[in-house]
């Protein structure tokens, strides 16, 4: 009697339990088939698979990175490929820009390391310690005349902020001219053209001390005189700077 009681209230307990979860609905799992051959497909064959390269269609054979991009060679170590080095033969352990090469911050063709004057202006010919020694000014003048235009203002500030900043520097100023006219005109002229540049400097802190003014007419031509061309480049001011 016992046996059947207890048998009894377990199967009423079930019918219970069963009646409070008729309307819970089991819970829809939709799932995905993943075929192996996703993860080992490698179409261009340069052993990094489909998932994984950036470069898909890479020619068979070609070394590639672990991106999966072609890989180029850097003999000299620098970080930049050989393909894109303009100093394929950069010392070990430098540091270098873009272009491989090593830093040459005012671009007179001596790197900052050895440049022993930097900063110097682009118009200057420098030694192999990147001091100036030579430089063609862009002064212009008015047509026959020594009076500085106005648009060559800069250039003389420009220059004169380099020799305060270099102080050991003596100037000679050269004052050239075109062959046009008699070369005693054009002596003359070149003379006081070198003269305005020498004062214009002047005015500008430069100490009359360190220049000197020299004319040389038509001498040393740069350019064709027989062109209009030629001639204003003829028509010039050179400076030379000793220590």
């Amino acid at each position: 009697m016992k046996k059947f009681t207890l048998f009894y209230l377990v199967l009423t307990s079930l019918t219970a339990i069963a009646a409070e979860f008729a309307y819970i609905q089991p819970i829809s799992v939709e799932t995905e088939t993943v075929s192996a051959k996703t993860f080992v497909e490698d179409d261009d064959k340069d052993s990094i698979v489909n998932k994984l390269d950036k470069c898909l269609n890479t020619p068979l054979n070609t070394k590639v990175d672990m991106r999966g991009c072609k890989l180029y060679l850097d003999d000299d170590k620098d970080g930049v490929s050989n393909r894109d080095d303009k100093c394929p033969k950069t010392r070990s352990g430098v540091s270098v820009n873009t272009d491989g090469c090593e830093p040459d911050a005012d671009a007179d063709g001596v790197i900052d390391e050895k440049d022993e004057c930097p900063n110097t202006s682009k118009e200057f010919i420098v030694d192999n310690t990147g001091c100036p020694q030579t430089a063609v000014l862009k002064i212009e003048f008015a047509s026959g005349d020594y009076k500085i235009l106005a648009k060559s203002n800069s250039k003389i500030e420009e220059f004169a902020d380099f020799l305060q900043q270099n102080d050991g520097y003596q100037v000679i100023i050269y004052g050239y001219t075109d062959n046009l006219g008699q070369d005693t005109r054009n002596n003359q002229l070149s003379r006081d053209r070198a003269r305005a540049v020498m004062n214009a400097l002047i005015e500008h802190g430069v100490n009359l001390t360190r220049l000197t003014a020299i004319g040389l007419g038509s001498k040393n031509p740069v350019a064709d005189n027989a062109t209009s061309e030629g001639r204003m480049k003829n028509r010039r001011i050179e400076v030379e700077l000793l220590q």
